[in-house]
């Protein structure tokens, strides 16, 4: 009779269902808030029901309309006069 050696589905079992796993390096100040994500990503909820978008929490960028007010130009792009070039080609 054998004795020893690897057995079928001995050992610890896997705590994350994606499969392998990898250690980082994170900031302790976010180590929890990260460590939180990845185990309800493991757990199958979707990226976008987790994460805030960047759009939520940055002010927003301006507008093209807003960017011509700020320039000082009153025309639309659409209604301006292209300068001539003055190449003596």
């Amino acid at each position: 009779m054998p004795r020893g050696g690897a057995r079928e589905n001995s050992g610890r079992k896997p705590k994350w269902n994606l499969g392998e796993t990898k250690a980082i390096r994170v900031p302790v100040a976010i180590a929890d808030t990260i460590l939180e994500i990845a185990r309800r990503l493991d757990e199958g909820e979707t990226p976008e029901s987790i994460v805030i978008p960047r759009a939520a929490t940055a002010t927003p960028e301006p507008s093209v309309e807003n960017r011509e007010e700020s320039t000082g130009d009153s025309a639309p792009a659409s209604t301006r006069k292209k300068k001539k070039s003055t190449s003596n080609a």
